[in-house]
């Protein structure tokens, strides 16, 4: 099998057994069993741990990506946003692996802290850029200010998320949607005021 092909497969498996197990009880044995190969197939592909992790969540963010694209340009940062949160909804084990890759790629040094940190900048450049479409078009009132507005939103995506992932009594999407309508009314009296 040539390596591009024997790399896909892997990182499919990888994948699964992500999804299907905890990221941390994960590791070479489940993730060959998972893509039908051996574990010296999977090391000499992936001679790194690191470079796997990052291959499945390059992917799985690719794809999600793609995917809801057409959701910020019609309906908006918001609505994108929400669309993910629904998304990581479907797939909690891999919103499990990316919050745990977000701390530890913040440690200086982590050999995947420069591929993680641009992946958080262009969720960060992409939301901005949808809440200057939503101004323009009136979707977003003129108080919201694209990049800190994008802020708000991005810590929200993200608070929200963990504290789903740590309360039982969580529900993502509704308290998504009450904290936006009070950002929004923050920032139409910011509109206001102007």
């Amino acid at each position: 099998m040539p390596d591009a092909d024997l790399r896909s497969r892997i990182v499919s498996g990888a994948a699964d057994a992500f999804r299907d197990g905890d990221f941390h009880a994960v590791g070479p044995e489940e993730v060959a069993r998972s893509a039908g190969v051996t574990v010296d197939e999977l090391h000499r592909v992936f001679p790194s741990w690191e470079l796997l992790v990052v291959a499945v969540v390059d992917r799985w963010a690719g794809v999600g990506r793609e995917a809801l694209r057409g959701v910020a340009e019609q309906e908006g940062a918001v609505a994108y946003l929400r669309a993910r949160l629904d998304r990581g909804q479907q797939h909690p084990a891999l919103v499990r692996l990316r919050v745990a890759l977000l701390s530890a790629t913040s440690t200086p040094g982590h050999p995947a802290s420069g591929w993680f940190r641009q992946q958080y900048t262009m969720l960060f450049e992409d939301v901005t850029l949808a809440l200057v479409r939503d101004v323009v078009a009136g979707r977003e009132p003129r108080g919201a200010a694209p990049r800190h507005a994008a802020e708000q939103l991005v810590a929200l995506f993200e608070g929200l998320q963990l504290q789903a992932m740590l309360r039982d009594d969580a529900d993502l999407l509704d308290g998504w949607d009450r904290a936006v309508a009070r950002m929004r009314a923050g920032w139409s009296a910011a509109a206001a005021a102007v």
